[in-house]
């Protein structure tokens, strides 16, 4: 399991360190940014670019964006940061086709190698890859505030940012889960990262769209993302535990098909 981690690890070590990088900067920046706006008293000002469809759309939540607190949180769920993350994860769990494709899998398996142990790699160096992700966030966040001289602003708290990630991870695990059952139902690597990735571009734009147009609403339930309410997280009003259980549940069922996939089909 170390070798067969090792080499997937390797494999991936620019998208991973890209990612990383990207991630814990792109906190760093929002925090500087929201500082400078804080400083220069310019956030009444923001409340007024705000398009008004998520004015309608989000309510009086809307008015959270144009905080600093609102602000620095919009790090953990702005589109390019949830999409990243996901992406991450359905890079790293769709493996298993890669080495069907390229017949890898007849190598390791000629061993004796049970077949899940492939499965379970992927899904242990997905979970370390989220993990390690969303704790360079944080961390970027925390040293922001550090370099820009912004704890006497008002920071999201640690409760809040937990929270924050927790769910941008378990909306991650959600759509890596439903990846890694299109790796084992493909023969080739594009089929089924290309089939995961687009769904969560889909699905996130199904959300953003539900919030100002009613027909969306009726079909919003399918997305992962629904199931983040960062918003209310932040206001606190969101469900304690509720949105997590959907996600987790989800993920759950995706990687025992896959499972199951894996150790049925004809390799």
């Amino acid at each position: 399991m170390i070798a067969l981690l090792l080499r997937s690890a390797s494999q991936a070590r620019y998208l991973l360190l890209g990612a990383f990088a990207l991630l814990f900067g792109f906190q760093l920046i929002i925090v500087g940014q929201a500082a400078e706006i804080e400083r220069t008293r310019s956030f009444s000002r923001m409340a007024d670019l705000l398009p008004g469809f998520l004015q309608r759309g989000l309510g009086s939540k809307a008015m959270l964006l144009a905080t600093f607190k609102g602000t620095v949180s919009f790090g953990y769920f702005h589109p390019v940061v949830g999409v990243l993350v996901a992406i991450v994860a359905i890079y790293l769990l769709t493996e298993p086709a890669h080495e069907v494709e390229s017949g890898l899998v007849d190598v390791e398996l000629a061993r004796a190698v049970p077949r899940h142990r492939l499965v379970t790699r992927s899904l242990l160096l997905a979970g370390l890859s989220v993990g390690v992700a969303v704790t360079l966030m944080f961390v970027g966040t925390s040293l922001g505030a550090r370099i820009f001289d912004a704890g006497g602003f008002d920071l999201p708290s640690f409760g809040v940012r937990f929270r924050l990630l927790a769910h941008l991870a378990a909306v991650a695990a959600c759509l890596g889960g439903f990846a890694l059952l299109m790796a084992t139902c493909s023969e080739r690597w594009m089929t089924a990262f290309t089939t995961a990735a687009l769904t969560t571009v889909v699905t996130y734009l199904v959300d953003f769209l539900a919030i100002g147009w009613r027909p969306m609403r009726a079909i919003v339930w399918i997305s992962p993302f629904h199931y983040y309410p960062a918003l209310s997280i932040i206001a606190g009003d969101a469900p304690a535990a509720g949105n997590l259980v959907v996600l987790l549940s989800a993920a759950a069922v995706f990687v025992a098909l896959a499972y199951w996939q894996f150790q049925r089909r004809d390799l």
